[in-house]
């Protein structure tokens, strides 16, 4: 088997699809496939490391058990086998979201670089910036981007000054990207983004990333965390909102880059994606006030207390607190 240590995330409930098959023909790179227990009892392809669901409880002990079946959130025992696995960058993706060919390359030539601060910055007057917007896409909104947010003339670009260099890269999906239930029930074009584009957003301009096509590096694999006791469409844009704002007291920032994959999206039941985003839509504003004011400039005491903070909001209907010093331990990061 390859040894690396550069891993790719992948969950599944699916046979092995064609990003799994795309994925593992990255030559520098391993893949590990988090399965669930409604995944096929006998999944396997050659070369990729597969976690089925009895395996998650021998190796990973009481985090597994804390973590629901059947959820996206066991996508996070895969971070843990990585991280264990003396990984020094995470790509992390879903099993409809097939990579370019060229995206190998382009991931490999964004760690190898060593000016991580050399891209293009934006800021609003309003706190949010859609980013889609900066590559040629300004009618559709990524998922978790408040909608009283959406036509306010102060979210439009401006000039960042920020010196912060990235260390998480949220790279764009064409075709079918992370939008919203309300955009694909009421609009739901196919979206294509401009190429060869990356940018930074100032501290405290926020845009919600997601976990289909994300780059993690080295140092921001405490944010990695998805929270419990929220819905799957919830849990990795709340991760976002809050590793970003732990980026920004750390001196770093996550950047915003074109498209390295293009989505042919599973089958959804849009309505029930609608009801679970809802507390996106109305809160995420809030909570992004709130991550800010909080005063922790290192990562561990800014999560720990963003969690009670949002554990205090009747948020949460699960013990992240603990769940979180678990995930700590069981990669050995604390």
């Amino acid at each position: 088997m390859l040894q690396s240590d550069k891993f790719i995330i992948i969950t599944t409930i699916n046979q092995p699809t064609q990003a799994v098959f795309e994925f593992n023909k990255w030559q520098d790179w391993r893949v590990i496939v988090v399965g669930d227990r409604k995944t096929p009892a006998d999944w396997s392809c050659d070369g990729v490391i597969y976690l089925g669901i009895e395996e998650q409880y021998t190796q990973f002990g009481e985090l597994a058990r804390v973590i629901p079946e059947n959820t996206y959130i066991r996508k996070m025992l895969g971070y843990v086998y990585a991280i264990r696995c003396g990984a020094t960058a995470i790509f992390e993706s879903d099993d409809d979201n097939i990579p370019y060919e060229s995206a190998e390359r382009v991931v490999n030539e964004l760690l190898e670089s060593s000016n991580r601060s050399g891209f293009e910055r934006r800021r609003s007057d309003r706190q949010w910036l859609n980013v889609y917007g900066l590559f040629g896409a300004p009618s559709c909104w990524p998922r978790g981007f408040p909608l009283e947010y959406l036509k306010d003339p102060g979210c439009e670009p401006q000039p960042g000054v920020d010196g912060h260099p990235w260390a998480v890269v949220q790279f764009l999906a064409d075709e079918d990207p992370d939008v919203d239930a309300i955009y694909r029930m009421v609009d739901g074009s196919p979206c294509y983004f401009g190429r060869d584009r990356q940018y930074i957003l100032d501290s405290g301009t926020y845009c919600p990333f997601n976990s289909q096509a994300t780059l993690w590096t080295r140092e921001t694999f405490p944010l990695l965390f998805l929270p419990l006791g929220v819905f799957d469409r919830v849990t990795d844009i709340l991760r976002g909102y809050m590793a970003t704002t732990a980026l920004w007291k750390m001196g770093l920032s996550v950047s915003y880059a074109s498209p390295v994959v293009y989505q042919k999206r599973n089958l959804h039941n849009l309505h029930k994606d609608f009801l679970q985003e809802i507390p996106l839509y109305a809160n995420a504003a809030s909570w992004c006030s709130q991550l800010l004011d909080i005063e922790a400039s290192q990562p561990l005491e800014f999560y720990r207390t963003a969690i009670r903070l949002l554990e205090d909001q009747g948020l949460f209907l699960a013990d992240n607190a603990t769940a979180y010093d678990l995930f700590l331990r069981s990669a050995g990061l604390i």
